[in-house]
């Protein structure tokens, strides 16, 4: 009799994907298995799909914002995790090491030994040829590391929305690690799930006027900002500037969040939009240096920090605000597809046809 297996989309090479059959490993004395209901595609998954080698090691299994259902659980695994056969969790895609220095200062999402580049283990990046293979969200099955982290999901929560935890839960944090509060302006540049849910995070923060950047293509995005609470939502620079300068009788914005590029002109730009003692926080950065102002960001003393992913606190807040305001967020929701259609939806999202239709989409496991 041949072992047990499960049907995964495997990225073979660039915007190349096939589905194979993969066995399912023995997790009797390690690890667990996740019966994956689905995972939220992000725009990390759609940029590494189109990209050769690192940071998507192929061939891979993509998908890092996974929900499901644990289905077995060795002791080792049971007892750190904390989880149980049945239980419904999101899993991140961090697999920290539990011991180096950011781990230890409670950190672990910064860990090395997890990071999204070099020869690491982590959630939707680690190929196929690493056992036990199943490391990646767009698959039928999921390994649990006992390094994995997870979180408890209510039952019934639908699907789409459990995978938008992940994207709600990052625009908490970022809103957070830029230091807005009630009465701030606050300016988000890029209107993306991760932007639009900062929109969200910063009215939830009691931001006073919240303000959004996009560019040409985005007027759809635009428009849902402004439903989800934007006071103001534009592709123009010079309009954005004008209304955050009406908005705050000249002292400018209080604090920006950069989804989009991180580049030098993105900066530059938030540096004229923040005023005195403001702070940028970036999502995004470029690979390479950058040729930043300086001096525009030291007239102004302005603070400049870099985000990754989110941390718990921001994980139950989200999973809260899901459940209790779905049909509030439905409209970011555009669409579930199964693993045949995840080559389609990757190319979708990466192109401009697909960013004026698409927010955030799913794959089923």
């Amino acid at each position: 009799m041949s072992a047990p297996d499960c049907l995964a989309a495997v990225k073979v090479a660039p915007s190349t994907m096939e589905l194979r059959r993969l066995p399912l490993p023995d997790v009797r004395r390690a690890g667990g298995l996740l019966r994956v209901e689905a995972s939220g595609v992000c725009g990390a998954d759609v940029a590494w799909y189109a990209a050769d080698g690192l940071p998507s090691r192929q061939p891979v299994i993509l998908g890092h914002h996974v929900v499901g259902t644990v289905e077995a659980l060795s002791e080792p695994a049971a007892a750190a995790l904390g989880l149980a056969p049945g239980d419904r969790v999101l899993v991140e895609e961090y697999l920290p090491c539990g011991t180096c220095v950011p781990c230890r200062a409670g950190e672990p999402r910064l860990c090395p030994a997890s990071a999204p580049t070099g020869d690491t283990l982590r959630v939707g990046s680690t190929p196929v040829g690493v056992g036990p293979s199943l490391w990646g969200g767009y698959s039928q099955y999921l390994y649990l590391a006992e390094r994995a982290m997870t979180h408890r999901l209510p039952p019934d929560l639908p699907t789409q929305l459990a995978t938008l935890v992940f994207p709600l839960a990052n625009g908490i944090t970022w809103v957070r690690a830029a230091g807005a509060g009630p009465g701030d302006c606050v300016v988000v540049v890029g209107p993306g799930q991760m932007g639009l849910s900062c929109v969200v995070a910063a009215r939830a923060a009691g931001a006073s006027h919240v303000a959004v950047l996009g560019r040409a293509g985005d007027d759809a995005r635009l428009a849902l900002a402004e439903r989800l609470g934007a006071h103001h939502a534009t592709t123009d620079p010079g309009e954005l500037r004008r209304a955050v300068a009406d908005a705050t009788g000249g002292r400018m914005a209080a604090a920006v969040v950069d989804t989009a590029s991180g580049t030098a002109g993105t900066i530059d730009l938030a540096a004229d939009l923040l005023g005195f003692g403001g702070a940028l926080a970036l999502a995004e950065w470029p690979a390479g240096r950058t040729g930043i102002d300086l001096p525009s960001l030291a007239r102004k003393r302005l603070t400049v920090t870099t985000v990754r992913g989110r941390d718990d606190a921001a994980i139950r807040s989200a999973i809260e605000l899901a459940g209790r305001d779905a049909a509030r967020f439905a409209p970011m929701c555009s669409g579930i597809v199964d693993l045949a259609g995840t080559h389609d939806v990757l190319t979708a999202l990466g192109s401009a046809a697909g960013r004026a239709d698409l927010i955030h989409v799913s794959v089923r496991g």
